[in-house]
């Protein structure tokens, strides 16, 4: 639930340049404050919204493009085509759930990069990928060499007109790996999703066809459903399955003792444990999966809420790859700049010049929301990289350094949560990490 409050400001007139907006936004302090503490958030380690009994994992398994061995691609049961009432007759281009979140060394994720270099030309990964990128010509390059797949996260919502701004917004972002999935609260990269079944519902409007068209009446409620208990049961080590179930004889043992399922054996790691405890548990507060635990466990009031707690940490401002914001447009050839409307906490309408991934302010439309990311689960996260959304991260090591330097601390969520290590603290904190 939200509180409902408003703060009463002078009308601010906002240019529509990134300069003016970046003055705006370091004078509007007090109102995402304001914002931030208007949500309320449980910090109960609790999982309301999960599908258990409503799905099947077998079935999910087979629905999501995975053989019965649990390692093969299989799509003879994963593919949404057929006669639409509101699509016509929609053929499959052959992409599954499975084609970008591979079993086995993958975790569920992309294969390395370059993608080519182990992913023959003829795969649905490559033949398919028109369906995410249309006409934009970055679209395979940053795809295979950088893993980023091109996104318009409005692209479906019939409110918006087809040529407006807002549904031409577009994002270069990572293929989530699931893994513990069912223990983060929102989904995607930045948890503009609420639920798994819208999930998996976006995911097969917009990876398989190249249209924006909803095809409702093929994609079957309960099969769904079966794809995100999939998801769900993929949890690594298994003994967190405990945390899902108040009865589990464990359940409070894992509640109790955020550390009980990691088992440090040096005096660095066990150094790395404090100073992981001290400096990152602000977010990573999920006992034992190192996700964030912090969640709206009501419908709201008004509004799409964030259903989970996310943060600006300065990694979209950076765009440390240089990607593309701007449209393309096949006729001229040109890019065009794109301005998002966003409104904030007083009413005022930011008209913002998108120069970088707004994160959760895409899905939400919410100033405050700006650059805003969900908190990633960190179990086997030394097998997990390249990290951060836009893979900007090639190593741990990598990550400790940004979270360690400049651009973090002074960031919205950096200045709220400093992280300054000495040499021995991060070589320390690398040593537990990589045994998480």
């Amino acid at each position: 639930m939200r509180i409902q409050r408003r703060l009463t400001l002078p009308l601010l007139t906002v240019a529509l340049t990134a300069t003016a907006v970046t003055g705006w936004a370091s004078d509007s302090t007090a109102l995402r404050d304001l914002f931030d503490a208007s949500i309320r958030y449980t910090d109960k380690v609790e999982f309301p919204d999960r599908i258990g009994d409503l799905g099947d994992p077998t079935r999910g398994q087979a629905s999501f493009g995975i053989g019965a061995d649990g390692m093969t691609l299989d799509s003879s049961q994963a593919l949404f085509q057929g006669l639409s009432q509101v699509g016509g007759t929609v053929v499959s281009n052959g992409r599954t759930c499975a084609t970008c979140h591979r079993p086995g060394t993958a975790k569920l994720g992309l294969p390395p990069l370059p993608l080519s270099s182990t992913v023959p030309p003829t795969d649905p990964l490559f033949t398919g990928l028109q369906a995410d990128t249309g006409v934009e010509p970055q679209g395979l390059p940053n795809f295979d060499q950088l893993g980023l797949l091109f996104h318009r996260p409005t692209r479906l919502n019939p409110f918006f007109p087809e040529d407006s701004d807002s549904r031409q917004l577009f994002f270069w972002r990572k293929t989530t790996r699931l893994v513990n999935t069912v223990f983060t609260f929102g989904f995607l990269n930045e948890g503009r999703m609420r639920e798994l079944v819208e999930t998996s519902r976006g995911a097969v409007f917009t990876h398989t066809q190249n249209g924006d068209l909803r095809f409702d009446d093929l994609v079957a409620v309960q099969r769904l459903q079966d794809i995100s208990r999939f998801m769900e049961d993929t949890i690594d080590p298994p003994e967190l399955q405990a945390l899902l179930d108040p009865t589990d004889p464990n359940y409070q043992a894992l509640v109790n003792d955020p550390f009980a399922t990691v088992h440090p054996t040096t005096q660095l790691q066990r150094q790395g444990e404090n100073v992981f405890q001290h400096y990152c548990m602000d977010c990573h507060n999920m006992p034992n999966v190192f996700s964030n635990r912090d969640h709206v466990n009501a419908p709201p009031h008004a509004g799409p809420p964030p259903y989970g707690h996310s943060f600006d940490i300065g990694v979209a401002e950076r765009n440390a790859h240089h990607l593309e914001f701007r449209r393309f447009d096949p006729a001229t050839g040109q890019r065009v700049q794109l301005i998002l409307p966003l409104i904030a906490q007083d009413g005022t309408i930011v008209n913002l010049p998108v120069v970088d991934d707004v994160g959760l302010a895409g899905g939400t439309f919410r100033y405050e929301d700006l650059h805003k990311f969900k908190v990633p689960q960190l179990r086997r996260v030394a097998q997990l990289g390249p990290y951060f959304h836009d893979n900007s991260a090639a190593t741990l090591a990598d990550v400790v350094d940004y979270f360690n330097g400049d651009q973090y601390n002074q960031s919205v969520d950096g200045r709220l949560h400093p992280i300054h290590l000495n040499a021995g603290d991060r070589e320390a904190l690398l040593a537990f990490l990589q045994i998480l």
